[in-house]
């Protein structure tokens, strides 16, 4: 009996400290101004075990400028959902211009999403990057 409390505690102890995801509802996830760590807004589709249809606006800064100027990230872009996570960096080339967009995090709750967003861009040389930014977008 001592030795079945034992592994219980070290069970329990060990668990207690990792976060569950949970599955998402379909629809539209929206984060609004001040829910987006430097951002304007930000929002998404999921429909099945799809992230679909994201566009951020946000700040970027460009080759340590200490001005920003606000980008569009993400629209063409999917991410898959598993066990109510997701993340992945995906890759864009076009017209001599290459992106970088990573979006990570997890569903706290079949209506509440928390992750980081972040677009690079490398244009003739010059890189532009939003930096990781959280958020939190809810149904």
């Amino acid at each position: 009996m001592r030795l079945f409390l034992i592994l219980v505690t070290i069970a329990t102890t060990t668990f207690a400290g990792v976060a569950l995801a949970a599955t998402p509802r379909a629809g539209t996830f929206k984060a609004g101004e001040g829910q987006v760590q430097r951002g304007y807004d930000l929002k998404f589709t999921v429909k099945g075990k799809k992230i679909k249809n994201v566009v951020a606006h946000v700040l970027e800064t460009c080759d340590g400028s200490t001005t920003s100027s606000t980008t569009t990230v993400g629209p063409g872009l999917t991410w898959t959902i598993k066990n109510g996570r997701f993340s992945g960096r995906k890759k864009e080339s076009s017209g001599g211009v290459t992106l970088y967009t990573t979006l990570k995090g997890r569903f706290t709750s079949p209506t509440t999403a928390k992750g980081v967003i972040r677009q690079e861009s490398i244009v003739a040389g010059s890189t532009c990057d939003t930096h990781e930014l959280k958020f939190t977008a809810k149904r």
